[in-house]
C-alpha cells in the first residue's frame, strides 16, 4: 500500500488561500484597496494623467496605479478585465498590460476588456500590450532551431525535454494561459475594440516614452525578444 504524506503547512497554507480568494472576502478587499486608491485615481483622471498598469503582479511602476488581483498594500487589488468598470469615460492617457492578456478567455474575456480600455482612453491615449510572442515558437518549431529551444529549457520545467513539449509550455503555460497570439490576431482583436491605429512595437522602443517600462526583457539566440510588443493607438 502506498503511502503519501501530505505537508500540514501546505495544506494550512492552500486554506488560507482559498478563505482569502473566496468572492465575499475578496470583494471587501477589493473595496478596501479602491477606496484607499480613489482620491488619487480621481484626481489624475480629472488631469487626463491617469497611468494603470494592469497586472502588475509584485512589479511596481512608479507613477502609475498598479492593479493585479493579490493582495498586496502596493497595489490596486482588482479583477481583471471587470474592475475597469470603475475608470470614467476618457480619463485615463496610458495603459499598459504585460503578460497579462493571455491569462484571459478569448474572444469574450479579451474583447471585453480591449473595448474597455479604448473606453477609458482619452482620444489618442495610446494601449501597450505585451504578451508571449508565439509566433516566434512556432517558426523555431518547424525551423528545429536547436539553439532557441536551448534557451527555452533555461526557463520552462525540467520535463520540457522536446520541442513539441516546449512550443505547448509557452502556449498554455500548465494551464495558465487561455490563448495565443501572433501580430495578426493582435490586430484583428484591437481593432474590433476601436482603436484606428496598431503599431507592432519592441522591448523599450515604443514611440510613447511613457512606455519605456518594459520589463520582460527574454530574448532567442538571435538576439530578438520572445515578447510580441504591440501599441493601439484611440
Amino acid at each position: 500500500m502506498l503511502l503519501v504524506t501530505i505537508d500540514p503547512m501546505k495544506k494550512i497554507k492552500t486554506i488560507i488561500r482559498r478563505v482569502l480568494y473566496s468572492d465575499c472576502l475578496f470583494g471587501i478587499c477589493e473595496f478596501i484597496s479602491y477606496m484607499l486608491n480613489r482620491n488619487r485615481i480621481k484626481r489624475l483622471g480629472e488631469a487626463k494623467e491617469l497611468q494603470l498598469h494592469i497586472g502588475s503582479g509584485s512589479k511596481i511602476l512608479n507613477g502609475w496605479i498598479n492593479i493585479d488581483g493579490s493582495l498586496n498594500l502596493s497595489i490596486l487589488t482588482m479583477r481583471m478585465p471587470e474592475g475597469l468598470k470603475k475608470f470614467t469615460d476618457e480619463s485615463v492617457c496610458a495603459i499598459y498590460a504585460s503578460h497579462f492578456l493571455e491569462h484571459i478567455i478569448y474572444p469574450e474575456e479579451a474583447v471585453f476588456f480591449a473595448k474597455e480600455c479604448y473606453r477609458v482612453l482619452v482620444s489618442g491615449g495610446v494601449l501597450r500590450i505585451v504578451v508571449p510572442d508565439i509566433e516566434r515558437i512556432i517558426n523555431a518549431y518547424v525551423e528545429n532551431d536547436s539553439a532557441f529551444f536551448d534557451i527555452q529549457a533555461t526557463m520552462h520545467p525540467k520535463n520540457c525535454t522536446t520541442k513539441l513539449e516546449h512550443l505547448m509550455y509557452a502556449l498554455q503555460q500548465h494551464g495558465e494561459h487561455e490563448y495565443g497570439y501572433d501580430f495578426e490576431t493582435m490586430q484583428k482583436l484591437l481593432f474590433k475594440a476601436g482603436f484606428k491605429e496598431i503599431l507592432r512595437s519592441d522591448y523599450k522602443k515604443s514611440n510613447f516614452p511613457c512606455f519605456c517600462v518594459d520589463y520582460r526583457a527574454e530574448s532567442d539566440n538571435k538576439g530578438r525578444n520572445l515578447s510580441l510588443y504591440v501599441d493601439a493607438i484611440k
